[in-house]
């Protein structure tokens, strides 16, 4: 009788493969190129059933504003609902942890930003998340400078003045934000490091609390966001000293940017973007960032966003994940140095 032959075996001087392990191999092959396969076509007829947006923040605001926008333009080109669900708390860090817990299938995603993914890791550092490894990016989708505004009263009538009296009497100038390690705190820290000067600082429960005091004369100056404080700018009640952000903005374009008026770098910006659990299929996160590259290229879509105070970006989630980590780093590098600790 015959016996059998294992054709797989070499002719001459080959290395002989174990049938079982030959099996073991093409059975594995075979899963992965399955699993692949389901990957892209779960992509393609994503999404099936509505999408959550978490928004580290509460309802109202510019965070707020943002989200909506970019959620009723995804669920217009995607068909599904992107429903908005705020979840404020810990400075802008309850969220994200929401997110992270959440299955990495595309259906819970988050709207993060500064205070989420730069800031707060340096404020928290007991965190669940990690801002690098704990999400995928999809892509950083608006930014927005602060506005260094300061009570008329002041005997300085531009930025190089300010600095000058600033430096003449140092610790007398009063600047308020929403509170100690908030964005506009850090934005005024990162003043006084980059220039030299000495600024006390006085911390509120909110923004607005601050500028009513700086309207009121109770402090001198605040940080804060430009849709807030242009109609007082405009209506004499602030002086405007300067944008913390590279260019000027089309709310205020008479007004210039602190680097322009100091000759030195500086800018500190407030943005978001969309991120995803880590684990979420590459093919679903790039279904989303696509789509959202498109919706951003409509005009109608842009006029929304620039008309809330943001530049509009737009970023692959690889640019997205390369400005997490330099904002991380640039962030907590301030708050570590000057040891500012969360109220």
């Amino acid at each position: 009788m015959a016996s059998a032959v294992d054709r797989s075996a070499p002719a001459s001087g080959g290395v002989r493969i174990p049938a079982g392990l030959r099996r073991a191999a093409t059975l594995g092959l075979g899963l992965g190129l399955g699993l692949l396969c389901a990957g892209q076509a779960s992509a393609q007829n994503y999404p099936v059933r509505p999408v959550t947006l978490v928004v580290p923040f509460g309802a109202g605001g510019p965070t707020d504003s943002s989200a909506r926008i970019v959620a009723r333009v995804l669920s217009d080109r995607l068909g599904q609902p992107f429903v908005v669900e705020n979840k404020a708390g810990g400075g802008g860090t309850v969220g994200p942890m929401v997110v992270v817990r959440a299955a990495p299938d595309g259906y819970t995603l988050l709207w993060g930003g500064t205070s989420s993914l730069a800031m707060g890791p340096g404020l928290y550092p007991k965190l669940d998340y990690d801002p690098v490894k704990s999400f995928a990016p999809i892509g950083q989708v608006v930014r927005a400078p602060h506005l260094f505004v300061g009570r008329p009263s002041l005997p300085a009538q531009n930025l190089k003045e300010l600095v000058a009296l600033a430096k003449a009497q140092p610790g007398k100038l009063t600047f308020g934000s929403a509170g100690a390690g908030s964005s506009t705190h850090l934005a005024g820290e990162s003043f006084k490091a980059t220039f030299g000067v000495d600024l006390l600082h006085i911390g509120y429960k909110s923004g607005a609390q601050a500028v009513a005091d700086v309207i009121g004369n109770q402090i001198d100056l605040v940080f804060d966001a430009i849709p807030a404080l242009a109609p007082q700018v405009q209506a004499g009640s602030l002086r405007a000293f300067g944008v913390t952000g590279t260019a000027r903005s089309p709310l205020l374009p008479g007004v210039p940017t602190i680097a322009e008026q100091l000759g030195q770098p500086f800018d500190a910006y407030s943005w978001f973007g969309l991120l995803a659990p880590a684990g979420t299929p590459a093919p679903i996160v790039q279904r989303i960032s696509s789509t959202l590259t498109e919706a951003l290229a409509d005009p109608a879509v842009r006029q929304q966003l620039q008309s809330a105070g943001f530049e509009v970006l737009g970023t692959s989630p690889d640019a997205f994940a390369k400005t997490i980590g330099e904002e991380l780093t640039k962030w907590t590098g301030l708050i570590k140095k000057l040891g500012i600790a969360a109220q």
